[in-house]
């Protein structure tokens, strides 16, 4: 029988270890959410401990093994929840019911639909589902529709956040039950070529930090835990002592303007959109206040150590201004989700004008090149996928001969230097990190009343690595200036998903052909310069006279979303 007593041990798990030995660091808060939360490393233990007590309680005896620990074959515990404080109290009570499930979570996007939910809760056959206090209302409609679909009942627990304070020294570390680092560790869901997403799964040992931070450091979260940039976001910080501050769901360029007025914030990672959309906001509002006034916030900017820019390729124009107005050192940072974290870095001891480097391989990373000293961008390291959940065909096919991890992306070398070229892929469009295929939306397009050829191919961008661009020719008798890109947009809106729909719309003229190989193939390279006038990157500053664009970006709610839209990440509440 399961003793179900409270023990005061955590398993032998690495990052526990990491989190006791921070704790005993400062008595100070060590996280600030902006949902309410302002808590010391007692507040987190005592909650991460209120809420496995909790996990054990409500499951079933055979979900445990004699220990208290979830069984090999259903180690998932899935993770619902808006504030990310209450994220870390889920992740890290998941890891302290076993080892084996403690770093197996799944954390879902806060706009989640019930559909996408249960697919993830049946595909990874989850053993319960922890939530928010304030997700009580889905988490009831994500049950019906598993029951619905004949799916198994499934305990829903709500994530403790004001249990009683609790000391480190209270909690020790079971030696005798020791976790394997390869061993289920996090699950993110990636969108498939077709249908639904894969599960993927990383090992434990990919958020074991072995780093102290630097005294009276604080660090910046603002994105959202259900992609790996994101939950690093959170994870780091607490495990390595630094102090956290985290901003509400679509945390606007204003607020972490805000923010580091009103604190020091040392570390911070930035996509190059938000890097651009924090230049704005500065041109457009805060260059006009009194310098006295506008000093603050450039003085709050000034406490990071470095501008860390990651998730793509920031523009030359928009790291120009940020190191030319700061002085501080800038870092292109190459990583991916498969990958486990980082996998190329620069060093911001060695500035570099290389456009588009992302240095070299990162610590404990090995790289290579398909072809040597160029080619698709292959990756070994121990953080790095293990599997797909339930897809053994999409495993294997994830790695060469040598077992280095396909990434999917092209470099070349320059001087021991790794340099991105984009994608291996040239009929499928990589946004943000997303595969749109070219056929379904050229399909979707030529259904459209008024179309009658389409073409699909995906325009280099350094935020987004490739936008989605149309080139369409419209049917004889379509008044012209009835078609434009958002009637286009709202009218694949019943077929497409918002990030499948097209952000750049091209219509041809009366004579215009699209160029074409002998054997009838659509030449892209010639269509992006003949129709886009492309030859490099799609500029949003200076866009291409006859090419309608989106905009800044593409909007994040919309009136009809469908299953899939970034699983939850279209949608907030």
């Amino acid at each position: 029988m399961i003793s179900r007593t409270r023990t005061r041990k955590f398993p032998n798990d690495p990052i526990l270890v990491k989190l006791l030995h921070s704790a005993k660091l400062t008595t100070e808060n060590i996280i600030h959410d902006a949902y309410g939360f302002d808590k010391t490393y007692a507040d987190l233990l005592g909650d991460v401990m209120q809420m496995r007590d909790a996990i054990r309680a409500n499951l079933p005896p055979t979900a445990l093994n004699a220990r208290g620990i979830l069984n090999d074959d259903r180690p998932y515990v899935c993770v619902l929840t808006r504030s990310g404080y209450e994220f870390l109290v889920a992740f890290f009570a998941i890891r302290a019911i076993g080892g084996a499930c403690a770093n197996r979570y799944l954390s879902i996007g806060s706009g989640i639909l019930p559909e996408e939910a249960e697919y993830f809760i049946s595909d990874t056959k989850a053993t319960c589902l922890l939530i928010s206090s304030t997700r009580t209302e889905k988490a009831g409609k994500i049950s019906e529709c598993i029951k619905q679909n004949g799916g198994p009942e499934i305990a829903t627990l709500v994530i403790s956040n004001d249990a009683s304070p609790l000391r480190d020294i209270d909690i020790g570390i079971d030696e005798s039950l020791e976790m394997n680092p390869q061993g289920p560790g996090l699950v993110f869901f990636t969108p498939g070529t077709t249908g639904h997403p894969k599960g993927l799964v990383l090992p434990k040992q990919c958020s074991a930090f072995q780093q102290t931070a630097e005294p009276n450091s604080a660090s910046l979260s603002f994105r959202p835990p259900h992609w790996l940039g994101g939950a690093m976001s959170l994870l780091t910080p607490p495990l390595i002592g630094m102090k956290l501050y985290i901003l509400k769901e679509r945390a606007t360029p204003e607020s972490i303007w805000k923010l580091l007025r009103k604190n020091r914030i040392t570390s911070a990672s930035f996509t190059p959109a938000f890097l651009r959309q924090l230049k704005e906001v500065y041109t457009d509002k805060l260059s006009n206040l009194p310098e006295e006034e506008q000093q603050k916030y450039l003085d709050g900017f000034n406490s990071l150590v470095k501008i860390r820019c990651d998730g793509a390729m920031v523009s030359p124009t928009t790291r120009t201004f940020w190191t030319s107005m700061t002085g501080r050192p800038f870092q292109n940072v190459y990583a991916s989700t498969e990958s486990g974290g980082t996998v190329l870095e620069t060093n911001v001891n060695e500035p570099t004008d290389l456009e588009h480097s992302v240095g070299t391989p990162a610590l404990g990373v090995d790289v290579k090149l398909s072809e040597g000293d160029h080619g698709e961008i292959l990756v070994k390291s121990p953080w790095m996928l293990t599997h797909y959940i339930g897809n053994e065909e999409a495993t294997k096919a994830a790695f060469d001969e040598e077992g280095y991890l396909k990434t999917g992306d092209l470099a070349h070398l320059v001087d021991g230097k790794y340099v991105f070229d984009g994608r291996v892929a040239a009929d499928d469009v990589f946004f943000h990190g997303y595969r749109i295929q070219s056929i379904r939306v050229e399909e979707a397009l030529t259904d459209l009343p008024y179309v009658s050829e389409a073409c699909v191919i995906g325009v280099p961008e350094d935020e987004a690595k490739e936008l989605c661009a149309a080139l369409i020719r419209l049917k004889e008798g379509t008044p012209r200036e009835e078609i434009s890109l958002a009637r286009v947009r709202a009218d694949l809106s019943e077929t497409l998903p918002a990030y499948m729909r097209p952000y750049l719309l091209r219509i041809m003229d009366d004579g215009e052909k699209v160029p074409c190989t002998v054997s009838s193939k659509p030449i892209k390279k010639e269509i992006l310069k003949q129709f886009f006038g492309i030859t490099e990157y799609w500029s949003i500053e200076n866009p291409t006279p006859g090419v309608e664009s989106w905009g800044d970006q593409p909007v994040q709610v919309e009136a009809e979303t469908k299953p899939w839209d970034w699983c939850g990440l279209q949608r907030s509440e």
